[in-house]
């Protein structure tokens, strides 16, 4: 299939490479092309198409895995503010990827610029790390504030941890446990394994909502094929045949 980039604006492009790396719309599956395409709109300048083209680089998807130029496409795109982009960088400087030096102070300073563009991933990592006191002075005030912030933003983990911390008082109110709850629905439905089993003990035994053993059942099972024992172990207990 001949693509001609040349006369495609970069949102085409990006779309194009969507598709062709997943197979999406009809569009016959092939990384190869669809990099080229991921190319083509980093070439421009495009802060999505940098983006893209990195991880397609650092994965070596459709093209030679190169570390380093993944790393350089992502400062380009994190120099636009591109709120993954900026992320990436982040993780790069935290953890010393991509033959970068560990330098966590200016790992945070990415992370909190690419929170500051609604980036849930870099709210949590900022939660954590404030949390622990990696890189800054450990301070559980905005830990917190982070947290909730991700978890606004529905990323997973935030949204268990958060959970977690609603169900932890086992005195807590009835409005306190429908939060609970209602965070590990929006865990379980971002694909939290672990979110999903609790939000069906939740459904088996009316915690935080409604008893539904039909409910139960589809999230143990959805856990059961993600590969988790205990949810196929709880289904054959409803009297549901398990996946395992």
């Amino acid at each position: 299939m001949n693509f001609d980039f040349e006369k495609m604006t970069t949102d085409e492009l990006n779309n194009l490479t969507d598709k062709l790396m997943t197979g999406d719309d009809g569009m016959e599956k092939n990384v190869v092309e669809g990099a080229s395409a991921a190319k083509a709109a980093a070439d421009r300048g495009d802060a999505l198409g940098l983006y893209n083209y990195g991880r397609l680089l650092f994965a070596g998807i459709g093209v030679e895995k190169d570390e380093a130029a993944a790393l350089e496409c992502w400062r380009k795109s994190a120099a636009q503010n591109f709120g993954p982009a900026l992320n990436k960088v982040g993780l790069c400087l935290f953890f010393g990827f991509c033959g970068e030096e560990k330098a966590q102070s200016e790992a945070v300073a990415y992370f909190e610029k690419a929170a500051g563009e609604g980036e849930a991933e870099s709210m949590f990592h900022l939660s954590m790390i404030y949390d622990n006191g990696i890189g800054v002075e450990k301070d559980s005030v905005t830990s917190e504030k982070y947290l909730v912030m991700a978890a606004e933003n529905k990323h997973p983990d935030a949204c268990l941890m958060l959970a977690l911390k609603k169900f932890a008082d086992k005195n807590g109110s009835a409005v306190e446990r429908a939060e609970g709850a209602a965070l590990l629905l929006t865990a379980a439905e971002g694909g939290n394994v672990n979110a999903q089993v609790m939000y069906a003990m939740c459904c088996e035994n009316g915690i935080g909502r409604e008893k539904d053993l039909s409910e139960a059942a589809g999230w143990y099972r959805r856990a059961a094929k993600a590969g988790n024992k205990q949810a196929n172990n709880a289904l054959k207990n409803l009297g549901f045949p398990g996946v395992m």
